[in-house]
C-alpha cells in the first residue's frame, strides 16, 4: 500500500472528524434537494392531471351549452311558425 504523506496524515488526524461531517452534511443536503425535487415534479404531474380533467369537463359543459342554443333557436323557429299561422289565422277571420 502506498504510504501517505506525514502531513496528510497528521490533518486527517486532526480535522477527520470535521471532514466526516462536512461530507455527511453535503450528502443529506443533495439528498433532500433530491427529495424537494421529486415531491415538485408529482405535484405538477397532479396540478397538469388536474388541469387536464377541468379542461375536459369545461368543454364538455360547452358542448352541452351549445345543444341547448340550437335546441332553443329550433323550439323559438317553431313557436314563431305558429305564432305567424295564429296571426294569419285572427286576421283573415276578423271582418273588415
Amino acid at each position: 500500500m502506498p504510504h501517505l504523506p506525514s502531513g496528510l496524515i497528521e490533518w486527517l488526524q486532526q480535522h477527520g472528524v470535521q471532514v466526516g461531517a462536512w461530507v455527511f452534511l453535503w450528502y443529506e443536503v443533495k439528498a433532500s434537494e433530491a427529495r424537494q425535487v421529486k415531491r415538485i415534479d408529482e405535484r405538477e404531474a397532479r396540478q397538469n392531471k388536474r388541469t387536464d380533467e377541468l379542461r375536459a369537463d369545461m368543454k364538455d359543459g360547452f358542448e352541452a351549452m351549445a345543444r341547448g342554443f340550437a335546441e332553443c333557436r329550433a323550439d323559438n323557429k317553431a313557436l314563431g311558425e305558429r305564432l305567424d299561422r295564429l296571426m294569419e289565422s285572427l286576421l283573415a277571420a276578423k271582418p273588415l
